[in-house]
């Protein structure tokens, strides 16, 4: 299974290292291609399956899921965030995220945001900017294309 340029990660020394922030998990192999992941909040622990055509159950999310949600949660995260100092009314907004997968992996995220509230142009153009300014997205590889439709209510 090809899991796209793995040139692009660096591999170190078992002797360096490696500074982990509080943002950490610990994932495990359960068998069967399923992965459990836990986090240092204690209260969260998610399990991830890959497709029956890659060997997988494919009973559970798979980790391109779980990638194309966590780019979504963000962009709603910064979108929640710059409202609440603009004054913009965030509940409600909701996002659709899939992913495409070409021969060396995803090659693309997809994004459906829908805006269930009136909202002017200058609201419209912080919000597009509060998505566009997503860390999490910025970190997945300019290779993978990400691609977003607004929804806005009248």
């Amino acid at each position: 299974m090809k899991c796209g340029n793995l040139e692009s990660f660096r591999i170190t020394d078992r002797k360096e290292t490696i500074t982990m922030s509080n943002y950490t998990s610990t994932t495990v192999h359960e068998g069967n291609m399923r992965c459990r992941s836990e986090f240092p909040q204690g209260t969260v622990t998610f399990t991830t399956d890959v497709g029956t055509a890659v060997g997988g159950l494919g009973e559970l999310p798979s980790p391109a899921q779980l990638l194309a949600a966590a780019v979504a949660s963000c962009m709603s995260s910064m979108m929640a965030f710059v409202g609440a100092r603009r004054g913009i009314d965030t509940t409600g907004i909701s996002i659709s995220a899939g992913y495409e997968e070409g021969k060396n992996g995803i090659s693309a995220l997809n994004f459906h945001i829908t805006v269930s509230r009136p909202t002017t142009q200058a609201e419209r153009a912080v919000l597009e900017a509060a998505v566009r300014n997503c860390p999490v997205g910025a970190a997945i590889a300019p290779t993978v294309e990400k691609r977003i439709i607004w929804s806005w209510a009248e």
